[in-house]
């Protein structure tokens, strides 16, 4: 906030306050009341209002004339400067606001004789609460030679960028600006008029690398192309003379437009070479490691990437005068640091980043969360991963991504019925309708699964779609659909090798089960498995354990035993059991048969058979832990 109090010597006379304004009634006010007690005049020229702009000026004790718009900021930041009295001029903009945060400081930069001019740091808010930060050269001495601006739009004044004046930073002074949000620039329809203006610009100044970076950032909303022909224009510019352009932190914005419409564009390789020319001229911008470090992770680089998050950490990029994103120095890099460190295998330091991240991440930034989601998933802790995607999802709602991968996690948990509410918002996404549907088939809902999936032809639609006419009774539609999904699958996949084995368990003939690509049983068919006793698919589930024994040979026993283990948990208790007795038959003193056939009696509510196969289970296996417990319980 602007300092409560001016000392009582602090040297207004010194300075005035120099503006140029139009329509500027939302934050004229408060741009006045925060410089008033620190200028000794208030010059304020007015190019065309029609609002309460001018009114305001004049209550506010500013000094209003009028200025024939003529397309041209420096003619009227001229007019402007020629009504100026005082040794110093600061200028403001309608949408700026002054902070004096050393006011000593203040006035002794006023009262020295060394210095001509001053860059102070400005900070422009966000759309999402952030701020940017930057140098702008606003305080100098009126009467110094070149002292006149040039230029359509962006104005500069000329011994400035021609260098013919003394001139250094002042920290003691900061402004505020609100003027770049998106909501303020559309209300106020500067995009039309910039563009007019910046073409201009290029016309009378063709050989100036700022005419073409002005008018390549007029472009930048609507036009991509014309954008990146201006831009390179420019950098073709600074090519011919970089040490002329050293010390223009609008090379850097310049770069950083180029970067980030490569990468928007899914051009990595463009992106990079461009975050490379760029970190040539300034090493330490923390904006350029960034965007390079974010091109790198695109690129599988993620040592590299490490790197440049590292160095955008580092003191000498915090102590660079120019960050567009402050994500560059905190929460964006901390999170890409530690991606590129899970990739890399280092999950301890990873998560030492996360949690720093966590606590920079403004509100409405989602990308530290869905690390920390991601991070806990790798390391298998999927209960620790969903309360980090849920608030992911709160941060950043419209992301389908996200939501994806809660709603995985949401049903990896059984928790069905938060899986649906976390993936409705984003039906038509088609990843998201086929693992909604699989949710619904899983739950009972195989007419809402296929409903759903109709349209979608994306590979995992077709799997489930095909298992949703399947329980369904629909039988040459699954194996269409199943067929045109097995040309999708990949060789050896643990999900191909399931569906070929449940084809061959429930169709015609007896080809052997040899001739699929490995004779393991994969775990993804025991879901699939599930389904036939859920649909009253017994005929199909009797086929299966008939013809088991055919195909997997061997390996038959543990298989079935896992499956009857599977259908007990579910609920499918005389589906499991008819496996369970089947064993018995065949291995009387298998002590876990008889241990899971105790625990059937259980669920039924029959202590008795209950204790007598728990009995049993200890006499065939006296160690065995569960049954001795149950026993203990009973």
């Amino acid at each position: 906030m602007a300092a409560t109090h001016t000392p009582l010597d602090f040297p207004r006379e010194k300075v005035a306050l120099c503006m140029i304004v139009k329509n500027e009634e939302r934050a004229l006010a408060r741009c006045l009341d925060s410089v008033s007690s620190w200028v000794g005049e208030m010059v304020v020229v007015d190019t065309g209002s029609t609002d309460g702009t001018i009114g305001i000026a004049k209550a506010h004790g500013a000094r209003v004339s009028h200025f024939l718009w003529c397309d041209d900021f420096a003619a009227a930041r001229n007019a402007a400067l020629d009504q100026v009295s005082c040794e110093w001029v600061l200028v403001l903009d309608g949408d700026e606001t002054l902070i004096v945060q050393e006011p000593a400081a203040f006035q002794a930069a006023l009262s020295q004789s060394h210095w001509d001019g001053f860059t102070v740091p400005i900070r422009s808010l966000n759309d999402d609460g952030t701020h940017s930060k930057a140098m702008v050269f606003r305080l100098f001495r009126r009467e110094r030679a070149g002292m006149r601006y040039s230029g359509e739009i962006h104005e500069q004044l000329q011994a400035v960028s021609e260098g013919k004046l003394r001139t250094s930073s002042l920290s003691c002074i900061q402004l505020d600006h609100d003027g770049y949000t998106e909501a303020v620039v559309a209300s106020a329809s500067k995009t039309q008029r910039n563009i007019r203006l910046s073409h201009k610009l290029t016309q009378s100044r063709p050989k100036d690398p700022f005419s073409w970076f002005v008018y390549a950032m007029a472009l930048a909303q609507s036009d991509g192309d014309g954008m990146l022909v201006a831009a390179h224009r420019s950098i073709e510019l600074i090519n011919a003379d970089p040490t002329r352009v050293l010390g223009e932190h609008y090379v850097v914005n310049l770069y950083l437009s180029v970067v980030n419409l490569h990468l928007q564009r899914g051009d990595i390789e463009q992106a990079t070479e461009m975050a490379n020319h760029a970190l040539a001229l300034f090493p330490e911008s923390p904006d350029l490691l960034y965007k390079r470090g974010s091109a790198r992770i695109a690129r599988g680089d993620f040592a590299g990437a490490a790197n440049d998050f590292r160095r955008a950490l580092s003191d000498a990029a915090l102590g660079f005068k120019l960050v567009v994103d402050p994500a560059a120095i905190g929460h964006g890099a901390r999170t890409g640091l530690a991606h590129a460190l899970r990739q890399m295998g280092h999950r301890d330091e990873a998560l030492e980043q996360l949690r720093i991240a966590l606590g920079q991440s403004p509100v409405d930034h989602a990308s530290a969360h869905a690390e920390m989601g991601a991070l806990q998933m790798d390391i298998g802790a999927v209960d620790q991963a969903v309360p980090f995607y849920v608030e992911a999802c709160i941060r950043s709602p419209s992301d389908a991504g996200l939501a994806l991968k809660l709603g995985w996690c949401l049903h990896k948990q059984a928790r069905h019925d938060d899986a649906v509410v976390a993936l409705s918002g984003h039906v038509g996404d088609q990843q998201i309708d086929a693992l909604l549907a699989r949710i619904l088939l899983d739950t009972g809902r195989a007419e809402d699964a296929f409903e759903l999936l109709a349209s979608n032809v994306s590979p995992a639609a077709l799997l489930t779609r095909g298992w949703a006419s399947f329980v369904l009774g629909r039988y040459p539609e699954a194996e269409s659909d199943w067929d045109a999904w097995l040309l999708w699958a990949a060789d050896g996949s643990a999900a191909r090798r399931a569906l070929l084995l449940f084809r061959k368990l429930v169709g015609e003939g007896s080809a052997d089960f040899a001739s699929l690509p490995c004779p393991e049983v994969p775990r993804e068919i025991d879901a699939w498995l599930l389904l036939l006793p859920q649909y009253q698919q017994s005929v199909c589930l009797e086929r299966v354990f008939l013809r088991g024994p055919l195909f997997l040979g061997e390996g038959w026993p543990a298989v079935r035993m896992r499956w009857a283990q599977a259908m007990i948990n579910q609920g499918y208790v005389d589906a499991g059991m008819s496996l369970l007795f089947e064993v018995i038959r065949e291995s009387p003193q298998d002590g876990a048969a008889y241990y899971w056939l105790g625990y059937c009696a259980v669920l039924r509510g029959q202590p008795r058979d209950a204790r007598v196969m728990f009995e049993e289970c200890l006499r065939c296996d006296p160690q065995h832990p569960q049954a001795a417990q149950a026993l203990a319980l009973l």
